[in-house]
């Protein structure tokens, strides 16, 4: 039984024991998600009690953490967190003088938001920390009338009314000293409408609508003229260039012609040249088969009659000449036998 008791105190205290750890865990997680800070993308962390050396050399009681995280020193640190998202401000200011002493009213809309900037950030916290949005955009807006005053004062209304991007350039320029004093950063600025009580806006609007439409009118008669005057100018020229065209086949042809006769005369001269040729050949072999039947025939005569004659006259001759030897011989004979009688 004392060992069964033993037992179960063992358990006990291992389960108090555990249960313990697991709040103590608790706690200590509890504690350091207390005091773990994660900045988030649209906010910047300002921790008052650390020390930071600014750009220009200047030392500041806080530091800005403009990402990732921060663990805070307890009862040595505070830590708070400002929103970096845009604040829109919709500005009405209202008779504001231009040149020439004409009051205009201006509706625009701005988009401000605290600088992210190093140089100018330190500026917000000391000027913004612990106030809310509507602080921000109250300095904010104050600053922006003041310089839409000072702007419209040095523009006319026809350029505050037709380039509104150089008129909102203009603000953004005059303004960004002083926003940058402020940790401010002035993201767009719009100017909606731009208004007069005199209607000298207006009036000059019809005033321009007028001569836009005589401009357009003047020019649509100048256009007319012009392409009346085009119109004669192209036919004057296509005619010239018409004649010029026709004189051009003309000489054209006439050369073909020329070339046409020349090449003629000199194929005529050619065939006049091969004719000739050809009858100076025919004569030629004429000659030559008249000099061959020349020929043919003397040979035929030679062995048809010369030959033959000659040969008959030798025969004769070698004929007489034997019957004269026979008789010389028959006479020498008889001599010889005369003398023997004798």
């Amino acid at each position: 039984m004392r060992d069964n008791g033993m037992g179960v105190g063992e358990v006990v205290r291992s389960l108090v024991l555990g249960i313990l750890g697991a709040i103590a865990l608790r706690i200590v997680l509890g504690i350091y998600q207390r005091f773990l800070f994660i900045c988030e993308p649209h906010e910047i962390l300002v921790v008052s009690g650390k020390s930071t050396k600014l750009s220009t050399g200047e030392s500041v009681k806080f530091a800005v953490i403009t990402a990732g995280r921060h663990f805070r020193i307890p009862w040595v640190q505070i830590v708070k967190r400002m929103d970096l998202r845009i604040i829109s401000i919709e500005l009405h200011v209202k008779r504001i003088l231009s040149v020439g002493g004409i009051p205009l009213d201006l509706h625009a809309i701005a988009n401000v938001k605290i600088s992210t900037d190093e140089r100018y950030v330190y500026n917000a916290v000391e000027r913004f920390l612990d106030m809310g949005t509507d602080n921000i955009r109250m300095a904010a807006r104050q600053l922006l009338e003041g310089a839409l005053r000072g702007v419209v004062s040095q523009l006319t209304p026809e350029q505050v009314n037709q380039d509104r991007i150089e008129f909102a350039d203009k603000l953004v320029e005059m303004t960004d000293a002083d926003f940058s004093k402020m940790g401010l950063h002035l993201d767009t600025l719009k100017v909606l409408r731009v208004e007069d009580e005199a209607q000298y806006l207006e009036n000059l609007g019809r005033t321009q609508i007028a001569n836009a439409l005589r401009d357009a009118e003047n020019a649509q008669n100048r256009t007319g003229q012009d392409i009346a005057m085009e119109e004669a100018a192209a036919n004057q020229s296509a005619a010239i260039a018409q004649k010029q065209a026709e004189i051009g086949i003309a000489q054209k042809r006439n050369q073909l012609r020329a070339l046409t006769g020349q090449l003629e005369g000199e194929a005529q001269s050619v065939e006049r040249e091969a004719q000739v040729a050809s009858q100076q050949a025919r004569a030629e072999a004429e000659q030559e088969l008249q000099a061959v039947r020349r020929e043919v025939e003397t040979k035929r005569l030679l062995c048809e009659v010369v030959l033959p004659a000659q040969a008959d006259a030798t025969a004769r001759q070698l004929l007489a000449e034997g019957d004269a030897a026979s008789i010389a011989e028959a006479g020498r004979a008889n001599a010889e036998i005369i003398e023997l009688t004798q």
